[in-house]
């Protein structure tokens, strides 16, 4: 056997981060993640900021707040996508069309 390393082996080893480094490296991770945790309770419940003042309440409002397809449609049921106005809106609306067909058909 040769004295002389492998290249790719030296390779992998040499990119490689000792155990040391990264224990040391998360100690630091948590230490700066209590750090902040600690900041953001002391400001959320410091005399200047009421502990509520991020808080908002949506239970006394009805859900009007879906996605609009087209701001031609704002307002209007049909614009609702993805919700149950939107179906009802398209299904009554399919049944006049297919009553329409039906009475051209009839004539």
């Amino acid at each position: 056997m040769s004295s002389a390393r492998n290249p790719i082996t030296s390779w992998i080893k040499d990119g490689m981060e000792a155990y040391s480094t990264r224990e040391s490296g998360m100690r630091d991770r948590v230490a700066e993640t209590s750090i902040s945790a600690q900041k953001i309770v002391d400001e959320r419940h410091g005399p200047f900021r009421s502990a509520i003042s991020t808080s908002y309440t949506h239970k006394g409002k009805d859900f009007s707040h879906f996605y609009i397809a087209h701001s031609g449609f704002k307002g209007k049921e049909e614009g609702c996508t993805n919700s149950f106005k939107a179906a009802r809106y398209y299904l009554d609306e399919g049944k006049k069309y297919r009553e329409q067909l039906l009475q051209e058909v009839q004539e």
